[in-house]
């Protein structure tokens, strides 16, 4: 447990800087099981995408196979498109790429690249492109990248801004940010910026924001943009210390992960009227949980917990979380399985 409770507080405790944002999202190198071996507890509909020490896994019903994906570097962050082919993110030591490939695992694109060997680029100059998401149209591509870099364009710092680029391609990142893309955020320095974007139907932009308070402290909040560069309305206060948004498809009900500033964290839920949240009602308390993901249908909720002692991130599932009469928590992976935490499942109806 202890290695979980180190997690969330790297993720969200005051202070957060991007290196640690990037430790979080190293793949385990314990001896748990992987999930292929195992089989699902919980029987959902559809197909259920989870990533565990670098590769990606597809859960249907109670069987689970992996994705023949390319060798080399780690696969994360899987999320769905409306055609049922899944954005993913390929990380390497310093640096990462998106990826557009089939439920099959082909590779239909790769979206970025920042291979050092053949962009002739020193370290500083590399890019993390992290957190995936699709427009409710399925056209827009928007994720966080620590682009541009601080001038002269020569930086070790990481500090995420939030973009979108058209999912048909033709954006590159590079020094000056991402061209053929467009900027929603500016991130404050030295925090690790924003992160984890929630396109909404409506236009706006939901997402986890690390800022400087000016006392030496950095906070998160849930914060909402209404169009590209405008300024950020906090959703959230910093005391409640309110990360890993997830919205339900028809952009009503906002799942996420508070700590309010403790030891542990809740997973909530609240509703988005316009640009405020109503109150935010508690479903799972004193948990280690993280990453939570909206069934299709937006009536039930995946999320990620480490509710063992040996502190497998196994992967959780409550039926109705978006009304006031849901359903218990229920483990759907075994508990020997360690999932990646900070990469949230993605569930498609097909």
């Amino acid at each position: 447990m202890k290695r979980a409770a180190i997690l969330i507080a790297l993720m969200f405790a005051s202070g957060l800087a991007a290196n640690r944002t990037l430790a979080v999202l190293q793949t385990h190198t314990n001896a748990a099981a992987l999930i292929s071996t195992t089989r699902p507890q919980v029987r959902l509909p559809g197909t259920i995408y989870v990533s565990q020490q670098g590769s990606i896994y597809a859960i249907a019903g109670t069987k689970v196979r992996r994705l023949a994906l390319p060798s080399g570097g780690v696969w994360t962050q899987p999320r769905v498109l409306p055609d049922g082919s899944l954005l993913v993110i390929r990380r390497f030591d310093a640096y990462s790429d998106l990826y557009h490939v089939s439920a099959s695992a082909r590779v239909l694109s790769q979206m970025t690249s920042d291979d050092p060997s053949t962009t002739n680029r020193t370290l500083q100059l590399d890019h993390w492109v992290l957190w995936p998401s699709i427009s409710p149209d399925g056209t827009e591509v928007y994720f966080a990248t620590d682009a541009p870099k601080p001038a002269p364009n020569q930086s070790y710092e990481v500090d995420f801004s939030l973009w979108s680029a058209p999912l048909g391609g033709g954006f590159n990142i590079g020094g000056a940010g991402v061209s053929g893309g467009t900027r929603w955020s500016v991130p404050d320095i030295y925090t690790g910026g924003d992160i984890q974007p929630v396109p909404l139907p409506d236009g706006s932009v939901l997402y986890s924001s690390y800022a400087n308070t000016g006392k030496g402290t950095v906070v998160t909040v849930l914060g909402l943009q209404t169009s590209p560069g405008s300024r950020m309305q906090a959703l959230t206060t910093p005391q409640q210390d309110c990360g890993a948004p997830a919205v339900s498809p028809d952009g009503v009900t906002v799942a996420m992960v508070c700590t309010h500033l403790g030891q542990t964290a809740e997973l909530e839920v609240a509703t988005l009227s316009g640009n405020a949240l109503g109150p935010l009602r508690v479903l799972v308390a004193n948990c280690l949980c993280n990453s939570p993901s909206w069934s299709p249908t937006g009536d039930s909720l995946l999320y990620m917990n480490a509710a063992d002692p040996d502190g497998n991130f196994g992967l959780w599932y409550i039926a109705g979380a978006g009304g006031l009469h849901h359903g218990a928590p229920r483990r759907v992976t075994d508990s020997s399985v360690d999932l990646d935490a900070t990469s949230a499942a993605a569930w498609s109806s097909r």
